[in-house]
């Protein structure tokens, strides 16, 4: 019942805009691609921020001020040096990269 809940809260799945049923499809399949992407985080996350909420998890993780560098052959993020969350951040990043 509380995926239900987080579903219809946090991606918007129970939203139907189109009156067209492919558009309301579509927008159905991305909010499921959305939400497994985010489940798939949350089983990464270190044991204290596991029962976050898609709102907080965004403000933290995804909502960072920070720009695109091409230099060479290489493109970095360069993330802002003030983010609270840049820990983890970072963590997060490491558990996915240990991955492959």
């Amino acid at each position: 019942e509380n995926y239900i809940k987080e579903a219809k809260a946090g991606f918007y799945f129970d939203k139907t805009d189109s009156s067209s049923f492919v558009a309301n499809h579509a927008r159905m399949i991305l909010s499921l691609l959305a939400y497994n992407l985010v489940s798939f985080l949350k089983q990464l996350l270190p044991a204290a921020q596991v029962g976050l909420l898609v709102d907080t998890l965004r403000l933290r993780l995804f909502k960072i001020a920070g720009k695109v560098v091409h230099s060479g052959r290489k493109i970095q993020l360069k993330l802002s040096s003030h983010h609270v969350y840049r820990n983890l951040f970072y963590q997060l990043l490491a558990r996915i990269q240990a991955l492959s």
